[in-house]
């Protein structure tokens, strides 16, 4: 019987990003194309635009698990702009505390996957954990679908909490997204 394969974590910046690009893209694809998520198939490219995207903010950040060149699962994000408006549309208002933004003060979690194999064995929030050691920011901002409900309850159990639902967003698949925060508030 063969020894398993470790998984490995690793840190990377935008340069590299790039190198992992295409693997993250169709790991999105995957993940989020199946139940529970809401998937329509323009998600596809638009994440991929947006991953771009982000990859030229200052600060954007990628932690990536693999086993030898298999990409097992990811996460990204960057720090938060003071104007960068994720705190308007909520189904009810927020507390002005929780709102209020300032340089340094929040990391934004984008998009977090694991492949369903790698699920329940600790990937996902090492992969989290990485991402947001030695950050300066007081707290970690994430959206999650409302139709993940054990999404939900793995980032409950992680320490995440959740503090109010965006929406509805206008031309946004899925209109609803649920927001939680870590650190504080």
């Amino acid at each position: 019987m063969a020894e398993p394969v470790e998984v490995v974590f690793e840190g990377c910046g935008r340069e590299s990003a790039a190198d992992w690009l295409r693997r993250i893209c169709d790991l999105h694809d995957g993940v989020f194309s199946a139940e529970p998520f809401v998937w329509v198939p323009e998600m596809s490219p638009g994440h991929e635009e947006e991953l771009k995207s982000l990859m030229t903010v200052p600060g954007f950040r990628l932690v990536v698990a693999r086993q030898q060149d298999r990409l097992v699962g990811y996460v990204y994000g960057h720090p938060l702009p003071v104007d960068h408006g994720w705190w308007r549309d909520f189904t009810h208002p927020l507390p002005a505390g929780l709102v209020r933004e300032w340089p340094g003060r929040t990391f934004a979690v984008i998009s977090l996957a694991v492949l369903p194999e790698r699920r329940g064995r600790g990937t996902g929030r090492r992969l989290v954990e990485e991402l947001l050691r030695d950050r300066e920011e007081q707290r970690a901002v994430l959206s999650v679908q409302p139709t993940a409900l054990a999404t939900q309850g793995v980032y409950r159990h992680w320490g995440w909490r959740k503090v109010g639902r965006k929406g509805p967003l206008a031309g946004v698949t899925p209109p609803y997204w649920d927001i939680y925060v870590r650190g504080s508030l």
